[in-house]
Formats: C-alpha cells, structure tokens, sequence
C-alpha cells in the first residue's frame, strides 16, 4: 500500500495524470470492437527493478491482455512474450515476478477478457519453459515444472471466508491454468507431470461438481497428446474414481477409444459406452447430462437435483463425431447402430413419458446437434426422427400455452436452416415428417408452415423424389380421410409450383421445379377421377391461384401451356364444343408452342396468344359459358397472326380481337384473368393500331354509375329483354283503369336488370345473396298478406282455405276510397324498405365501373411504357399520342382519386418515356411521326385545359403537352405553330375568355427556358471552337509575315537586278530605235536625191 501511495503522489509531478486520462478513453468497447486505433507497442525487455514510466508501460500491456478485443489481446500478449523471453530473456526473478505477481494471479480475475488473454499468454511462456526450447533447464532453473505448478496453486487458491463469486473466480482460473499447461503440450514430456496434473483435475471435479465438464474437457484434450500406455493408466484411474460413469467419462472413453482402438480398458464398466453391450447402462449417464452430481453419506453418485443448466454437454459432440466417422467407413452396420443408439439412449430416455420438461429440452438440443452435423450422413438423419421425439415436437409446437413451446419451434427452424444449407437432405427429411412417426398434415397439427418453407428449398435434383412422397399411392396410408388428404396434397403442389427458381435455365427446362409442380397440380384439379367433386372446385381455384403466381414471370408461361396439354379428362360425348372446338384450340396450343416455328419478333406473340389458348381451355373445364366465343375470337386472332408472319401483311385486325377479349378478361374479379390480359397485352403493344386503342380507351369516359354498367357490360339478348319488359308493362298499365296510383313493383323491391353486373363479384358473396334472396322473398309473403287484408281477398290457391262472400262487390265510395289509401301505404311502405336494396346496388355498380377503368388504366401503362420509348421498334409510333386526351378526359371527368391519380401517373410515364426515346434513338425515334395530326392534338389539348382549375388537372394537361412540344419543336414550321398556340392561349387567357391555372403557363416558360440554356450552350460551344479558328489563321499570316521579311533581301537584289536589266535592255532599245531613224531619214535623203535626179534627166 506504501508503495501504491508514493507512486500516486509522483504521478503529478511526472505529469502523468492526462496520458492516463487518454489511456482510459482508449479502452476497448463492451461489445469487443476497439475504440483505439491500433499503434506499435513496446516489445523491449522489463527490467528488475521498473521504472515508473515503465509500470505504467506494464499496466497498459496487461490492461489491454485483459481486453474483450481479440486483436488487442494477441498485440499485448506478443508484446509481453516479447518482453519476458525475447533476445536472451528476462533475468530469473523478473520472469518469476511477472508470474506470480501478474500472469497467474490474472486468471482468477473476472474482469472483462482476463482469463482468455492471461491463458494465451501463459500457454506460450510454459511452452518454451518445458517445451522444446526447455528454457527451466538452460535458464531458468529455479523455475521447476513443480514450482511454477505450485505458483499456479498458490494464486489461485480460494482461502478463508471469500464470497461465492470470488469462489468461482478462483476456482475458474486454477481451472484455467491447468488448461494452459495442457495446451501448451509439456505434461507428457515428463512422465511425472501428467499424473500430478490429473490428480489436481479429479480432485476439482469432485469438489466443484460445476466444473465437472470443463475438467473432462480438459482430459479430453490431453488424451490427443498421450500414448497409449498413458491413456490406459489415465481411464484405469477415472474408472477407480467413479468418473467412468458420467458425461465425462463417456466423452474420455470415446476420445481415448478413438485414438486407440486396440488399448486395454477396464473391465469396469463397459469396453466401449457406444458399443451394443452399454446402450443398457448408457442412458442412466447421459440422461442427466444436463444436471450436476454431489456426493452422498456413503460416497456414491447421486444426481443433484435442481442445478440444471441449458447448455449442452461436450459428450454430445464426440457421441456426433465417432457415428459420422463411422458411417464414412465401409461398414454396412453404421445405420443399424446409430438407429439403436438413438432410440434407447435418446428417445426412449429423454422423451419417455416420464422424462422431465429439463430432460425433454435437453433432447432437443441434442436433437438440433445431431441433425446440423449429420446432413452428410443421411441415415443418421433419418433415424434423428423417431416415435417419442415427433411425438413430442409435434404437441409441444402445437400450442402456445405448452412448456417447450418455444423449444419445439426452435427445433423446427434448426429444421429448416438444415434443409436451406443443405437441400439434398429434404426428401430425407420430408419423408420422416410425413410419413410413420410424423403426420402428413403436419403443418396443420402442428400450426406451423415448416412443410410449407422446407418445399421452397426444393431443387431440380430432388423435386422428382420430393414429388413422390407427397402423392402417395395409397390416400389411406396418410393417416387423414379422403377430402384432408386431396386439400393437404393441394397446398403441397401449389407451394411447389411456387418454388423459387434461381437459375434462368433450369426455370425453363420442363424438369424444373415450377414445371413439375404446376403439372401435378393441374392433373390433380382435372384429371384424377379419384377426388371427390367438392373438393375438386377447391382445387381448381388453388391452381387458378397457381397459374397467377407462375405467369408473373414471362419464362414461366410454358410450364402453364404443357400443364394444359397434360390435362386428360372424360368429356360429354354430345358436348359439340368438347368434340369439335376443343381439339381444334390443343391444335392451335401445339402449334404455337412449336420452337421451329418462332423468330426473334414472333416469339412474343406467339407465346402469348398461346396462353391464351390455355387459359381458354381451363375455362372450358371450368365451366365458363362464355369459351365458345372466345375460342372464335382467338381464332381470328391466330388466323391474322399466321398471316402477318407468312405474308408480311399490316398488322390491321389482330389488335382489334385481341383488345376485345383482353377486356372481356380483366371485366373479370380474377387476379389470374388479370395477368393473362397484362402480360399478353405486353406481348402484342408493337401490333396497336388507332381503332384498337380506341375499344381500350373508350370505357374511360363511361359514366361511374349503373348506366355505365349496362353501357360496359350488356349485351343484344338483355337489351331485348329490357325492351320486350318495358312493353308488356306498358299495355298493362294502359289496360288498367283505376284513381288507385301505381308503383313499379320491381322498381320497389325486385331484381332489376342490373344484376348481370353482380356477376362481377366473388364466391364468397353468394352467401350475402342468398340471404337477400330470403329477405325478399319474405318480404313479398308479407306484402301479399297486407293486400289480401286490405282487399279482403285471396289467393288463387288458397281457394280451399277461403271464407265465401257473397257481397264483395257491394262496395260503397267511401269503401272504395278506404282501399285505396290502405294500398297506397301498403306500396310507399314496401318502396321505403327497398331503399336500401337499390342504394347497394346503384353502389356495385360504380365500383364494378371503377375496378374496369383501372384494369383498363393498367393496361395503357404497359403500352405507354413499352411504346413511348420505342422499345419495340426504335421508333416512337403515331398512335401513342392518342391516348393522351382520353386520359385527361378521364382526370377532368372522374370522381374517383385513385383513378385521377393512375391516369396522372401515366401520363408522366409518357413523358419520360419520351425522353428515354430520345435519348436511346435521338431524332430518328420522330423520324416516320405525322406532326400535323400532333399539331391538331396540341390545339385540343388547350381547349382541355381550359374545362378544369383543379391544380392536379392542370399540371397533367401541362406535362401532356410540353411532352408532345419536344416533339413538334424538331421542326421549323412547326414550331412556330406551337409557339402560336401557347400564344393565342395566353391571350385569351389573358381576354378572361378562358380560365387557366397560371401553372399552365409557367410550365411552358420553364421549358421555354430549358430550351434556350441548351441552344445557348451550343451556341458558346460553337463560339469557343470559332476563336480557335482565327487565332490559328492569325498564326499562319504572323510566320508568313515573318518568312517574308528574311526573304526581303533576295526580293529586293532580285528586283533591282530585274530594274537594271530592264533599264539596259530599254536603253538599248531606245539606241536602236535612234538609228533606225536615222538610217530612215538617210533613206529618204536617198529617195529625194534620186527623184530629182530623174527629174532633172526628164527635163
């Protein structure tokens, strides 16, 4: 304590105090991640006699051994090896100091990592003490394996009155020592060592029962280092000590066994604990596994009650490891052997009707063990699942209120976790859960979904064995009546035609799990005559629900054509459309599912009119009274198909039947109907022309009320009925003569023609009309009860039960008059209680209108998404632009958010959509775009803009339009057209002839804006290229300019030769022409001369 204190006071004075404080901010986070960032320790030697700077260097090294940092550990430990033992080594006493003082004292600390770090630290320096190094023979020779062994001791002894907690921290680190003197493989070298060691562990055990297991598990260590002369004498001492009959003793006899085979075992009490002799005495051993044991009065073994622990004992690792060894031999037994060792050690005991809920866990536990590390060893997983424990599992999974409730579902997700690392083991597996010892309906008694998760696990390699044992051959054998087994095989093929496919290819290929699986349920729902028609219904509508889910993906849709072309069922002889039109669509189906007849443009299409096809043909086992017509419509359809592929001919007329029977499909409340149309739709959106996006685009302005149902969805014969009622009551009224005033009954009360649209609804509201129909039919025996009473008359067939009056006729006016009001409140009593009949009807009917525009809506988007951005043909198509003012029509026009919102949104799709074309294909996606029609729409367009002032409204009109003015603004004449458009807008705008949100206009700016930025920047680019231009002319004129001046010289030499020259050369000339001249006048001299000389001779 003196030395404590003097060293607190320097600390000041060495102004040490804040790297302390730094030093603790840098300790290692809880949770084991360093705060500190890593840095490069001191690894010189510690002296005898320290320093202060250098205690503190050896508080920080052991600080950070102590660290739940695993890095950090390692660092120091390298750090204080180095230290100790590095170079030439520590002198004696230091090492020793560092010992008693630090290392072994550390092991009993319960601080955070000690006793992990401390023994790393320790194994190592005992190691080169007694190992090969022998540094306590050469250099430490003070330091004797007994010396240090005693040191260990001495530290680690719990002496006097200690808490418990400090008990155990004591007790742990002896434990710990003596671990690190196994570990660092220097008890055998010596044989003096070993015994000494063993001696310490059994006298631990004993006295601690709760370091039993850690105890066996350090003998079981050691055995890997021994010899066999070693290993018998070490299991001759455990057998005298009553250690042979324990956890322990079964793992050290099995470790030893393993090593030796051939040693030499006590007689006493079995040769080997897993041998067919011992599976008697070998569960009284490992039932308790899980308990500790105390010593009684005589000194026997007694399982010591109440001190049970969750975790599971080391035995069970070595009982895994020796049965997976064993079946990797060449053994035919293995199977049989682990088969008998399961049922009685395990089965038979730790989930035996008298077993504990402890014992019961405790199987668990080894239960999950076993199968996580035996999914190589198929037998041994199939064993795992025996009577007692499914029984078990199984009740104990069921309900929430059990004890091992949460224990059970742990043991079925260690079910599944298996199946998912290894899926091969799954028929293994299925097979046990559904088959003996389990339940076929397991899911269901257990209320779980295991079955149903392990399915989705399935892979092309196991799906034919998984597929297998789940038809059986026998319904019988499932344990459940005839309708439980179908409803249970049902779910069972529809999770796996659900199956999750990560391989495209394999997703393909018929023998894929989708294929195989949707083929099983289909020949279930249509096929087997052996399922009872109620159940059958159920059936069909889970593989209706199957073929939705599989066509989501497009590379799925051949799996639900052969599961059709599967489908094998006794039809009606005198069924005309069974004999004639059906094989003629399986025709059709073959043909257009033949790759030999496929492009790379008429894949699509053809694939998708083949499910069509199909789908047409489950209607018709499905009893729809409508397949005839569309068989003839799908005719039409193949019938232009085959044409336009052979002959090249315009895709005129395919788009029309095809729309047509699309939106028959979707005006059905199925979400398979649904798919179909959207996923065929997607197929054939390159093959829309003008008339057909006309029938898809025409029921969004249709009224959102029973008019508009009868507009959607009545047809001829309706019509003619509607008519031929309106006359029959019409003569009848005329024939009737009477003051009494006249209700419509069926206006008041009955069905009106409107209940075709109820078509639309569920199964599951039949019930609501059956009861209605109740309801109504009592309320007309009431009202013909009140009207005989009032009239005081009678049925035609109650004549019987009738009183006669012959004064019936002798009715006074005011009697008459009485009559009459009675019936009139008879009748406004009866119109008042229908109120709420026909408000539920006028109500469907709207929401059967809504749910068809959006179907309709879902299907403009496919067009527009695909279309808009040419990604069918490269080149954007005149008819997508007519879908613009429909769609802003509906905005305006519907009462309905969500279909404001759809429609809204579509036409943002279409705007980007735009953009993508252009920015995939450039100009040349407008190339073939007609702009006078667009122009046309424009001027539409902002007469559409001008019926509304809802903000939503006008910022959909806005995107319309500046969408279709990317367009118009490519070319010149144009331009200027939208320009003068936007212009008389405005102005008019601006007159308060029409009422505009300003947004409207502000849109346009911005994109007017957006326009010039982009002309600007090209405009600048182009400047900036121009400069460099004339700059590199103003060069070349600079170097011609200067090339000219050093050649002015030689010019002006050149030029003045040429002027001298030139001067001679006139000078010359000028001579010349002197004496020519003269000699001329010389000449004429002559002349005269000579004439007057002739003269003269004349005279």
């Amino acid at each position: 304590m003196a030395n404590k204190r003097k060293r607190v006071a320097k600390e000041p004075i060495n102004d040490i105090q804040p790297s302390q404080k730094r030093t603790k901010k840098d300790v290692a986070a809880p949770n084991g991640s360093s705060k500190s960032k890593s840095k490069t320790l001191d690894k010189s030697p510690f002296t005898e006699q320290p320093t202060v700077d250098e205690r503190k260097r050896e508080l920080e090294l052991y600080e950070m051994l102590g660290s739940e940092d695993v890095s950090e550990r390692i660092q120091a430990a390298d750090a204080i090896i180095s230290g100790l033992l590095g170079g030439d080594g520590v002198p004696e006493p230091v090492l020793r100091r560092h010992l008693e003082k630090r290392l072994f004292r550390g092991l009993a600390s319960g601080r955070n990592a000690s006793r992990l770090g401390f023994s790393l630290a320790l194994t190592e320096i005992l190691g080169q003490l007694f190992g090969e190094k022998a540094l306590a023979s050469s250099k430490y020779t003070g330091l004797t394996f007994d010396k240090v062994l005693g040191i260990l001791l001495e530290k680690t002894q719990a002496g006097g009155n200690v808490p418990g907690q400090e008990e155990r921290d004591h007790y742990f680190g002896q434990l710990f020592g003596i671990e690190c003197f196994v570990r660092a493989g220097v008890l055998f070298s010596d044989k003096t060592r070993w015994p000494a060691v063993l001696d310490l562990l059994v006298k631990l055990a004993s006295k601690k029962t709760w370091l039993k297991s850690q105890c066996g598990y350090v003998i079981v260590q050691a055995v890997a280092q021994m010899d066999k002369k070693d290993a018998e004498k070490t299991l001759e001492q455990l057998a005298q000590e009553g250690f042979a009959k324990t956890p322990e003793g079964v793992g050290i006899w099995i470790a030893a066994l393993d090593r030796f085979p051939d040693m030499k075992v006590p007689a006493q009490p079995w040769k080997h604990p897993l041998a067919a002799a011992s599976l008697s005495a070998l569960p009284a051993a490992l039932k308790d596994s899980g308990k500790e044991t105390q010593n009684d009065e005589k000194g026997g073994k007694q399982p010591k009650q109440g001190t049970w622990t969750a975790q599971l004992h080391f035995v069970w690792d070595l009982i895994l490891a020796y049965f997976v060894k064993l079946g990797a031999q060449s053994k035919n037994d293995a199977p049989e052997v682990f088969k008998q060792f399961w049922n009685r050690v395990v089965d038979e005991s730790f989930f035996s009707k008298n077993a504990s809920d402890h014992q019961k866990f405790s199987g668990f536990m080894i239960f999950q063990k076993m199968l996580e590390g035996a999914t190589e060893s198929t037998f041994m997983v199939s064993a795992l699942f025996s009577k007692n424990l499914m029984v078990c599992l199984m009740n104990q999974a069921a309900k929430e209120d059990r004890y091992l409730h949460r224990a059970a579902l742990k043991a079925l997700k260690a079910i599944e976790n298996v199946v998912e690392q290894a899926p091969q083991v799954l028929p293994t597996i299925l097979k046990e859960l559904l088959g003996k010892h389990g339940a076929y309906n397991f899911d269901q008694r257990t209320n779980t979904k295991t079955v149903d998760k392990l399915l989705q696990h399935t892979t092309p390699a196991t799906v034919k064995s998984v597929l297998k044992l789940l038809q059986l051959e026998d319904p019988g054998k499932s344990g459940l009546d005839e309708d439980k087994y179908y409803q249970a095989l049902g779910g069972y093929l529809a999770r796996l035609a659900s199956a999750p496919t990560e391989d495209p290819d394999a997703a393909a290929s018929d023998e894929s799990i989708t294929g195989v699986g949707i083929k099983a349920l289909t020949e279930l729902a249509y096929s087997n005559p052996a399922v009872p028609e109620k159940i059958q219904e159920a059936l069909r509508t889970r593989a209706t629900s199957a073929f939705a889910k599989l066509i989501r993906r497009p590379e799925d849709f051949v799996h639900l054509c052969n599961a059709i072309l599967a489908i094998e069922t006794d039809v009606d002889p005198d069924d005309e459309v069974a004999t004639m039109v059906l094989p003629v669509a399986y025709e059709r189906l073959k043909d257009l599912l033949d790759p030999s007849k496929c492009t790379d443009k008429t894949s699509g299409p053809r694939q998708a009119l083949a499910l069509l096809h199909a789908v047409g043909i489950l209607q018709f086992y499905n009893q729809d009274p409508d397949v005839v017509d569309l068989f003839e419509e799908l005719g039409e359809c193949y019938k232009k198909l085959e044409e336009h592929s052979k002959r090249k001919h315009s895709k005129q007329g395919i788009a029309e039947f095809l729309v047509e029977i699309l939106l028959a499909m979707v005006a059905r409340p199925s979400s398979l109907m649904r798919q179909v149309s959207q996923q065929v739709f997607e197929a054939f959106t390159s093959y829309m022309t003008q008339e057909a996006l006309s029938l898809l685009t025409d029921p969004l302005a249709v009224e959102e009320s029973e008019k508009g149902q009868q507009a959607l969805f009545s047809t001829e014969d309706e019509d003619m009925m509607d008519v031929e009622a309106a006359e029959g009551s019409g003569s009848d009224e005329e024939e009737l003569d009477s003051d009494v005033e006249m209700v419509n009954l069926e206006d008041a009360g009955s069905d009106g023609p409107d209940d075709e649209s109820d078509d639309n609804d569920e199964s599951a509201d039949e019930n609501d009309d059956d009861n209605e129909a109740d309801a109504q039919a009592n309320a007309d025996e009431e009202l013909e009860k009140a009207l005989a009473e009032a009239l005081g008359s009678h049925r035609l067939d109650k004549d019987a039960d009738a009183e006669s009056s012959s004064d019936e006729s002798d009715m006074s006016d005011s009697e008459m008059l009485a009559v009459d009001e009675k019936l009139a409140e008879i009748f406004r009593h009866r119109a008042k209680a229908s109120g709420g009949t026909k408000k539920k009807e006028k109500r469907d009917a709207r929401d059967t209108v809504i749910n068809f525009k959006h179907r309709v809506l879902d299907l403009l988007a496919i067009y527009v998404r695909k279309e808009a951005a040419a990604a069918s043909t490269g080149r954007v198509p005149q008819e997508v632009f007519d879908v613009l003012h429909p769609l802003l029509e509906l905005v305006r026009t519907t009462t309905t958010r969500s279909l404001a919102n759809k429609a809204c949104e579509i036409i943002q799709t279409f705007s980007k959509s735009i953009k993508k074309a252009r920015s995939t294909a450039g100009e040349e996606a407008f190339a073939k775009l007609s702009l006078l029609p667009l122009s046309a729409l424009m001027r539409r367009l902002h007469e559409e803009a001008a019926k509304d002032m809802s903000h939503a409204f006008a910022r959909a009109v806005s995107t319309a339009c500046l969408a279709l003015a990317s367009v118009l603004a490519g070319d010149p004449e144009r331009r200027k057209e939208l320009f003068l458009d936007y212009c008389m807008t405005q102005l008019r705008w601006v007159e308060g002839e029409v009422r505009i949100q300003p947004a409207f206009f502000s849109d346009w700016l911005n994109w007017c804006q957006s326009r010039a930025s982009v002309a600007a920047a090209a405009k600048a680019e182009k400047e900036e290229a121009e400069p460099e231009t004339v700059e590199q002319e103003e060069v070349e004129e600079k170097v011609e300019k200067q090339k000219g001046e050093k050649q002015k010289p030689e010019k002006e030499q050149v030029e003045k030769e040429k002027v001298e020259k030139e001067k001679v050369e006139k000078d010359k000339a000028e001579k010349q022409k002197v004496e020519k001249g003269k000699a001329e006048k010389q000449e004429d001299k002559k002349d005269k001369a000579g004439k007057k000389k002739k003269k003269k001779n004349k005279n």
